[in-house]
């Protein structure tokens, strides 16, 4: 294709339509009315001679040769943002969005102090969180994230990484909850009790349950949820106790009154935190730096919180 005659803007309404599916949303996104992004399908559809979207009862649904130009234009328009970015970075007036594949235990912890060192610094610069499905290495590579932040040991080489913060597990329960009373709880008593699980992948197993195993024990685990902003609804509306992340406790704890003990089981050996994970294209980057910057602050001000309960060290 002759690139003299293609608009490149049309690349940026296709980019915004793959991501959100729907023509207003996509104006919204790039600062297009809904009947100019439509209209620059046309254009883009007569261009590439493909319909390229097809509407649906869920939205916009892309046709096979969309689904192939998804990850090559938006790998071109990343490298060509990349290219135009200024040397220095201001973020007063820089506009800008920056994407993290992300888990909700990330989210519910360290993104409000993201947000407000956003709001303060860089009125401007949006953040977008999208889920990492399994395929973390995969976005990273695509450029359908800028970053990662999850809980990870090792990471191939291609990669940068920062240590946002470490944590260990404890025991969540309501205050009524009999094993309450305990400053360690028994581990034939733990074992006893009734689990909730949480499981991003769906798995009804855990570290605890392999730690249980070689101690000649097993639990009942009566419910799996696979995230962490149901837990405290459920922990207080039940006798049912979790072994959760120390951080993720305490932001329970801010909103419900819960009872918190050190887990008897010992920790998983490797990282229990958030590692902040880029592809190395972004390290030299000046805006990617600051943003770096920005998610490390975030991560001191929730570790200087502290945990007001015993903590148990990370085996």
């Amino acid at each position: 294709m002759n690139l003299a005659g293609l608009d490149l803007n049309l690349l940026l309404v296709f980019d915004a339509v793959m991501n959100e599916r729907n023509a207003t949303r996509a104006g919204e996104k790039i600062g297009m009315s809904q009947p100019a992004v439509s209209n620059a399908l046309n254009r883009l559809r007569y261009v590439m001679r493909d319909e390229l979207f097809l509407r649906g009862p869920d939205g916009m649904r892309p046709t096979a040769r969309a689904l192939e130009l998804e990850v090559p234009v938006r790998r071109a328009l990343s490298e060509i943002e990349q290219a135009l970015d200024p040397v220095v970075f201001d973020p007063v007036t820089a506009s800008r969005t920056f994407t993290v594949a992300t888990t909700d235990y990330a989210s519910l912890t360290l993104l409000p102090y993201v947000a407000k060192y956003l709001m303060e610094e860089a009125p401007g610069v949006n953040l977008h969180t999208i889920p990492i499905e399994g395929r973390l290495y995969e976005k990273l590579d695509a450029q359908e994230a800028h970053y990662g932040l999850t809980a990870l040991g090792e990471v191939p080489g291609r990669f940068g990484r920062e240590d946002i913060g470490t944590d260990h597990f404890v025991c969540l329960m309501r205050n009524s909850h009999p094993l309450a009373n305990y400053s360690e709880i028994p581990i034939d008593e733990f074992a006893a009790a009734r689990h909730l699980l949480v499981t991003p992948r769906g798995d009804a197993n855990g570290f605890v349950d392999d730690y249980l195993r070689s101690e000649g024990l097993s639990r009942q685990i009566a419910m799996t949820v696979n995230g962490f902003g149901s837990v405290p609804m459920i922990i207080e509306a039940s006798d049912l106790i979790v072994s959760i992340p120390s951080t993720m406790a305490e932001k329970c704890c801010e909103f419900f009154d819960l009872k918190v003990l050190p887990c008897p089981v010992p920790n998983p050996e490797g990282v229990v935190g958030e590692v902040l994970i880029w592809h190395q294209r972004l390290t030299d980057n000046p805006a990617h730096s600051w943003f770096r910057d920005i998610v490390k602050r975030a991560g001191t001000d929730l570790n200087m919180k502290g945990i007001s309960w015993p903590a148990q060290p990370m085996s």
